[in-house]
């Protein structure tokens, strides 16, 4: 039988998983690099389809299309707006890992909420009670901001430390870096968020929902965020049904 297959290409990383509807099943997750090995080593069907959304630079973007043409498969790559979907992007631009995020969010909540991605960069979107994405801002994720430090304080380089040890100050010069990123994304989401319940329609106190491989340690200093696993995959999901369907 054949599979449609959900290709999320990231700033540093590829995730793929099978579409079953609207939900995502087999999560991996893999360099771009090595797709084509991936791709070489799977059992498929000719009929399988692929579906692509991704944020880096073309030629990026190149290591896997690339791939798919020399293996003769069928493939679309996703963009924002390029379907139908219940949240529309607010302005032109916008990522379109951000604008799938929001997708399966709107579709299981109908209600305003904040939605945080912990990634490369952390990004964190507003949508309204009637389902309005009002925009949002994006701030460098913890492994990004812990090299844009040490890259000009190369002298606080240490070895990294194996867990966040908040909430208890640090005594050493790693732990104290890893937590004080910590603390700086926990801070800044907190902020947004305060700025988001002061906002016409989204009632005071929105839902605040996070994602991303970076988000467990930010979670945990957020009171009552939920965790919310592969957005972007299920909102990918929800366009390639749409796509489907047309």
């Amino acid at each position: 039988m054949p599979n449609d297959w959900l290709l999320e290409l990231g700033h540093t990383r590829l995730k793929l998983a099978r579409r079953d509807g609207e939900r995502v099943a087999g999560v991996e997750s893999i360099p771009a690099a090595r797709f084509g090995e991936w791709l070489a080593g799977r059992k498929s069907s000719p009929a399988d389809r692929f579906w692509l959304s991704s944020v880096p630079l073309p030629q990026v973007t190149a290591q896997v299309t690339d791939a798919l043409a020399l293996a003769g498969a069928e493939w679309t790559l996703v963009t924002t707006g390029s379907v139908s979907l219940p949240v529309a992007a607010s302005y032109p631009g916008l990522g379109v890992d951000r604008w799938l995020a929001l997708q399966p969010v709107w579709r299981a909540l109908s209600a305003p909420f904040c939605l945080v991605d912990c990634g490369t960069a952390t990004t964190i979107d507003l949508v309204d009670r009637q389902g309005v994405h009002l925009g949002g801002w994006i701030m460098p994720g913890r492994a990004a901001a812990r090299e844009g430090l040490l890259s000009v304080a190369p002298g606080l380089r240490r070895a990294a430390p194996g867990q966040v040890a908040l909430p208890m100050p640090a005594r050493d010069t790693a732990q104290a870096i890893e937590d004080g990123l910590v603390l700086q994304q926990a801070g800044g989401i907190a902020q947004a968020f305060r700025i988001a319940a002061g906002l016409p329609g989204l009632g005071g106190k929105p839902a605040l929902v996070v994602t991303g491989g970076a988000a467990a340690p930010v979670q945990s200093m957020l009171e009552g965020a939920r965790v919310e696993p592969d957005l972007v995959l299920r909102g990918l999901a929800m366009a390639a049904e749409a796509l489907r369907e047309r």
